[in-house]
């Protein structure tokens, strides 16, 4: 089958972005309000030498929890139960004009190894085959996802990220959506493949399909 089948998506305007970040300590200013007075004293009592009463100390605050890791192992499969997929997943790149490679296998997921880790910060982007309108690939199915609907990507080190769709978005082809790609903000997942009206003399497709989804947190 032609790889032009899936058809190219670009990412343009992402593929080339920096990202700066900030931080702050938060550790506050030396002023006046930061003086803590001593601790009162107190007199022994006039009938002998009681013991001044007890005063409790501060309580200390309880340590917040742990963050969780940052997932770094790159995606080697992906799961979607409602459509029944359960494929590996490969990394590819982009050509000069910044359009995805396609997976070498036209049965397995691409994953675009120059953005997000599916977990991590930013928009992790996968994509896959549609096939033919009667003969469906991959990615044949993904109009029949709904809100809610879970996908699960299983990482090299084993671990597990799960999210849950939020929508579904269709553009002409030769263009994109934006922030698909971001290496920066919540960490959520874009799955790419064709759509709309099918040239059978080109063996094409009009439109392509983007699902959205958020990470829900280890599968």
């Amino acid at each position: 089958m032609p790889a032009r089948l899936f058809g190219e998506v670009a990412l343009a305007g992402v593929l080339g972005a920096a990202l700066v970040f900030t931080a702050s300590d938060g550790t506050p200013a030396n002023d006046s309000s930061d003086f803590v007075p001593p601790a009162p004293t107190f007199a022994a009592s006039v009938a002998g030498d009681a013991d001044p009463p007890h005063v409790p100390g501060p309580i200390a605050a309880p340590a917040p929890p742990p963050e969780p890791p940052v997932p770094s192992s790159q995606p080697v499969m992906i799961l979607i139960p409602s459509i029944n997929v359960h494929r590996p997943v490969e990394p590819v790149g982009v050509d000069r004009s910044g359009r995805m490679y396609t997976p070498q296998n036209l049965w397995n997921a691409g994953w675009y190894k120059g953005g997000p880790v599916p977990g991590a910060p930013g928009d992790a982007v996968i994509e896959g085959h549609a096939g033919y309108p009667h003969a469906p690939l991959l990615f044949g199915r993904l109009r029949q996802l709904h809100a809610g609907d879970k996908i699960v990507v299983v990482l090299a080190d084993g671990s597990r990220s799960l999210f849950l769709v939020d929508s579904l978005t269709i553009w002409a082809a030769g263009s994109g959506p934006s922030g698909m790609g971001e290496p920066y903000g919540p960490p959520r997942l874009t799955l790419i493949t064709c759509t709309g009206p099918f040239d059978d003399h080109y063996k094409t497709y009009a439109d392509r399909l983007a699902v959205e989804a958020s990470y829900a947190g280890p599968a």
